[in-house]
């Protein structure tokens, strides 16, 4: 049964043309999932659905294509910005869904007191009865009951229904929005990047519930995890146009490849018959014998449907990470650190970093993992322990949503004033790595879009030629295309990346070690997202009792544990012989310098021993 029908859609901005001719239909048991780079108007589709945004005309005349909903079909729509009011209580922003229902609620009550007041009036009776009817018949005796049941079945206990909104996490917020779409009970869920901002482990719930959802997705979705797990027909926008495509996300990337190969020889057939039948035209046409020879295939040529040449990825982002090469020596210690702020998010945790490693940091909202960044960017203590450099390391940062350019300049003048060494042609050949191309360079900064400014910022970083990246998020706002750039970019980078990610394809794809924090304990895995979850469970419940062994064996293995305090001790008593052979009845004496000699190398010695124990054996 066919849910949704969209016929000959078409939406300009002005005179620049967002797409055109978009035509498709979603039936009762499709997943459909709209991918394309960002800007080729996947939002504005789905608000042309839902009638936010209207329908550009197609002819002259007027005409325009349209949206069609099957008869009583209803829909469930979820934006990227869905709450009403971050003051409702949880229950209040619920009870919205029925807002219909309590206003019928209030008449009728007010209805009643009215009749209360004039128990003789049969016309206020006879209205009385009819609205407490229909009432009744719209649910309006038990919506109560059933938000309170969808608010429990969603993990929302009666303790926490009058807590405002503000209060509850990114992920918890878009629990919320299903509850409100899914009380509306819609044959047709339209979602906008449900994923945006969640953490893994909600992003695991919404996709175990949706694969088990009765009615109809249509879904706009960067995340290629998430894609592969709900869609069963891909739609793609791109070059104006959609194309639809059957299985998920890997199905489409190959049938794409398919399609192109395919469109690409017949192109290519086509081609060498034209240069052909022009090579007959351009050598017999001269000659007067064979003129109307000539002329048929002038005629052939004129009457001949050209196949437009295949258009692949046209954006071209190419460019890669550079930095000193550090891949055999340690480089960052982490002993004993617990993080936080006023008070500890992260409890102690203890492991080297090598210049090459890639370090995925992963959990919950709030677990404290933009605070690890940025304790290891600012270089300041943590709560508890050492973050020890243990050579000079140049740092960049990439923080979530840090747009901030500074004014209405340009992109071109932006870099310019940022990098001014590097002149115009210079600047334009690297920005167009990273699909700014020709006039795209005088966009003003403050119109860019998400994407864009994230680009921007990969731009900028680029050039810095750090020893260690800190990323924070950062495929938010790219689309899947722009994502493959920067993934083909980091699997380059010869540096260390430190990088906090929700997306589990990008974690997949990068990461060779997992810090992973539930409920402020810390915990390590050697190897990618997807060795991970085979281990998650044992890691979790035995991580614990595996680092009391470690440290156990560690302590038995030495005669004495050493600190960071034995090598300052050590430090100090150096510094102070150093001083000592400086004095002038010391250095006149023969025995007694040698007597500091010994003993400062004797202290070098201690030094360096205690200083591999701290730093070679206590292997997290």
């Amino acid at each position: 049964m066919v849910i949704l029908s969209v016929s000959n859609v078409k939406k300009s901005f002005g005179v620049e043309e967002l797409f055109s001719n978009v035509t498709f239909s979603v039936n009762d048991t499709d997943r459909m999932a709209i991918v394309g780079s960002n800007g080729t108007g996947k939002s504005t589709l789905l608000k042309i659905i839902i009638g936010q945004e209207e329908i550009t005309p197609d002819r002259a005349d007027g005409s325009k294509g349209g949206v069609f909903f099957a008869k009583g079909a209803r829909y469930g729509y979820l934006s990227q910005d869905v709450i009403e009011s971050l003051d409702h209580t949880l229950l209040e922003e619920a009870l919205l869904v029925f807002k219909d229902l309590i206003k019928k609620e209030a008449d009728l009550a007010d209805l009643a007191n009215l009749y209360a007041e004039n128990p003789l009036d049969e016309k206020i009776e006879n209205q009385y009865a009819k609205m407490q009817s229909e009432f009744e018949h719209a649910g309006g005796y038990d919506y109560q009951y059933k938000v309170r049941m969808m608010l429990s079945k969603f993990g929302f206990s009666d303790e926490v229904m009058n807590r405002p909104i503000r209060s509850f996490s990114g992920g918890e917020r878009t629990k919320m929005a299903f509850v409100k779409l899914l009380l509306l009970e819609p044959e047709l869920l339209i979602l906008d990047e449900p994923t945006n901002h969640l953490d893994v482990s909600t992003i695991d719930w919404l996709e175990t519930y949706l694969k088990t959802y009765h009615g109809a997705i249509l879904f706009v979705s960067h995340d290629r995890y998430f894609i592969n797990a709900i869609a069963n027909k891909v739609l793609e926008l791109d070059h104006h146009q959609v194309t639809l495509y059957k299985g998920n996300f890997d199905a489409y990337v190959e049938q794409k490849k398919e399609r192109y190969e395919v469109m690409m020889r017949e192109y290519t057939l086509q081609q060498k018959e034209i240069e052909k039948i022009q090579r007959f035209i351009t050598f017999y046409k001269p000659k007067p014998r064979f003129v109307s020879r000539a002329k048929d295939r002038e005629k052939k040529l004129e009457h001949m449907k050209k196949i437009e040449k295949p258009q692949g990825e046209e954006r071209g982002i190419r460019f890669q990470f550079e930095g000193q090469v550090r891949s055999d020596k340690k480089i960052l210690y982490f002993e004993d650190c617990a993080i936080g702020y006023d008070s500890v998010l992260i409890e102690p945790f203890t492991f080297f970093l090598y210049g090459n490693d890639k370090l995925a940091i992963m959990g919950d909202n709030g677990t404290g993992k933009t605070t690890l960044l940025k304790t290891i960017l600012e270089g300041r203590p943590p709560l508890k322990g050492y973050i020890r450099r243990l050579m000079p390391l140049s740092i960049g940062y990439i923080q979530q949503n840090d747009f901030d350019f500074g004014s209405s300049k340009t992109l071109l003048e932006y870099f310019l004033d940022e990098f001014p060494d590097m002149g115009e042609k210079k600047i334009r050949n690297h920005l167009g790595k990273f699909a700014f191309t020709n006039d795209e360079v005088f966009k003003p900064t403050e119109v860019l879009s998400g994407g864009e400014k994230m680009r921007v910022v990969l731009a900028k970083i680029v050039l810095k030629h750090y020893d260690v990246l800190l990323l924070d998020e950062p495929t938010n706002h790219l689309d899947i295309l722009t994502r493959e750039a920067l993934v083909n970019a980091m699997q380059g980078y010869e540096g260390c990346i430190i990088f906090v990610s929700h997306d589990r394809y990008f974690i997949d794809s990068i990461a060779n070690k997992i810090l992973y924090i539930s409920n402020k304990k810390p915990y390590y895995h050697e190897g990618n997202y997807e060795t991970f979850k085979e281990e998650e469970a044992s890691l979790l419940e035995g991580n614990k009792e595996e680092k009391v062994k470690k440290e156990k064996k560690a302590t038995t293995k030495k005669e004495k544990v050493y600190t960071e305090d034995d090598l300052a001790r050590i430090e100090k008593q150096i510094q102070e012989i150093k001083q000592e052979e400086w004095k002038e009845e010391n250095y006149m004496d023969p025995k007694k310098m040698k007597e500091l000699g010994d003993q400062l190398e004797a202290l070098n010695q201690e030094y360096e021993r205690i200083f591999k124990i701290l730093y070679e054996e206590l292997i997290f």
